[in-house]
C-alpha cells in the first residue's frame, strides 16, 4: 500500500460561475418574494383605506342628500305659502279694483249732484234777489 495522495482541488471557471449563478438566483427569488409580499401588503392596505374611503364618501353624500331633501321640502312649503298668498293678493286686488271703480262712480255721481245743487242755488239767488229787490222798491214806494 502505498501512499496515495489526497486528491487535488481543482476548481474550474465553470462552477465559480454555476456557484455564482446559484447564489444569484436564490438571492433575486428571495428579493422578488419580499418585494412581492410588500407590494401584496401595501396593495391590501391601500384596498382597505379604498373602501373605508368609500364607505365614508358614501355616508357624507347620503347626508348631503338628505339635507338637501330637507331643504327642498321646506322650499315645498315656503313656495305653497307664498302661492296661496299670490292667489290671496290677486283677490285682494280684484277686490280693491271693483272698490274703487264703485268709488269713483260715487264721486262722479256726487260731482254731478253738486253741480246740480250749484244750479239749483244760483236759481235760488237769482229768485232771491229778484224778491229783495221787489220789496226794496215796495218799500221805497211806501
Amino acid at each position: 500500500m502505498g501512499i496515495t495522495r489526497a486528491p487535488k482541488l481543482e476548481v474550474n471557471l465553470n462552477t465559480f460561475i454555476q456557484i455564482f449563478t446559484l447564489a444569484s438566483m436564490i438571492i433575486g427569488g428571495v428579493v422578488i418574494w419580499v418585494d412581492k409580499s410588500r407590494d401584496i401588503e401595501d396593495l391590501q392596505a391601500w384596498r382597505s383605506g379604498h373602501e373605508t374611503l368609500h364607505k365614508d364618501r358614501l355616508a357624507e353624500v347620503k347626508a348631503t342628500e338628505a339635507r338637501v331633501e330637507e331643504r327642498f321640502r321646506g322650499l315645498e312649503a315656503d313656495s305653497r305659502k307664498v302661492a296661496s298668498q299670490v292667489d290671496n293678493l290677486s283677490y285682494r286686488v280684484t277686490v280693491t279694483e271693483q272698490t274703487t271703480t264703485s268709488t269713483a262712480m260715487a264721486i262722479k255721481e256726487l260731482q254731478s249732484l253738486v253741480s246740480q245743487q250749484a244750479g239749483d242755488i244760483k236759481v235760488v239767488r237769482e229768485i232771491l234777489q229778484r224778491i229783495e229787490a221787489g220789496q226794496r222798491r215796495g218799500s221805497e214806494r211806501q
